[in-house]
């Protein structure tokens, strides 16, 4: 299995982000970014979190404990550059979702 730096690494390019989008979401320098996906340098756990959410992946996922995932079917009609914090905030929300289902689907079936 892939280790985080690939991980991170193929999801950017995955979701045609360039390093200095996910910096700036990071609120970190481009460098650093850089050497994340090197395997040169490490996330704090903030950084980790936000990406997990960027990203709709589980910390499972990005840290390569697994291959469960699934890209989300996000679309944008807008001529402006990506809102990464928006899309995350976005990811969150279907997070919630989904788990709510779940929940509504054990009660139904207790």
């Amino acid at each position: 299995m892939a280790g985080i730096h690939e991980r991170l690494k193929q999801l950017r390019e995955e979701n045609n982000y360039s390093q200095e989008q996910v910096a700036n979401y990071l609120e970190m320098d481009q460098s650093y970014i850089s050497k994340i996906e090197k395997g040169k340098r490490n996330l704090n756990e903030i950084s980790f979190n936000k990406l997990c959410l960027l990203y709709n992946c589980s910390p499972d996922y990005l840290l390569g404990k697994s291959d469960d995932y699934e890209s989300p079917k996000l679309a944008f009609r807008s001529d402006e550059s990506v809102d990464l914090f928006a899309i995350a905030k976005m990811n969150q929300v279907i997070g919630y979702l989904k788990f709510l289902r779940k929940v509504e689907r054990k009660i139904e079936n207790d």
